[in-house]
């Protein structure tokens, strides 16, 4: 990316690198709330969740026996600036280790930050659930829950 880019550039850029699995990126709220969230992961263990607020499933390549939680800052700080990375030095002690190759990811978000409202679980505000498959199968078009 550069220094000028467009919202919606961004998010076909993600959209891109979601599709190769380098990536899940989500709209964790409608209004842009800030919130600092409660979240579970489990690895290779496929958990039926029967209520929830809502849910995504995406696909993700690991190379390196680690991937990182990051936010919106990171990303975009990282798009805007060539000496900036990701993870950045915040985002860099939410760090997840995991055996590399390819995963399905479920995502389960409990917490309607927007509604101040739990569904399903209140011990948890969203939950990331990886197992391992023999190939990725992305087939996204849009940033998870975006509304843009």
């Amino acid at each position: 990316m550069d220094n000028d880019w467009e919202l919606d550039v961004l998010l076909l850029h993600f959209v891109d690198e979601m599709t190769y699995g380098n990536i899940l990126v989500f709209q964790m709220t409608e209004e842009g709330i800030e919130h600092s969230w409660k979240v579970t992961v489990e690895i290779g263990q496929e958990k039926p969740v029967d209520k929830y607020y809502r849910k995504a499933v995406g696909y993700i390549k690991v190379t390196e026996n680690r991937l990182y939680l990051v936010d919106y800052d990171c990303l975009t700080m990282a798009a805007q600036f060539e000496d900036e990375k990701v993870p950045d030095k915040n985002c860099s002690k939410y760090k997840i280790e995991i055996e590399n190759g390819f995963y399905k990811v479920e995502v389960f978000q409990y917490y309607d930050v927007d509604n101040d409202k739990f569904v399903g679980s209140d011990e948890t505000e969203f939950s990331l659930n990886f197992n391992k498959v023999p190939v990725i199968k992305p087939s996204v078009e849009n940033v998870f829950w975006c509304t843009y």
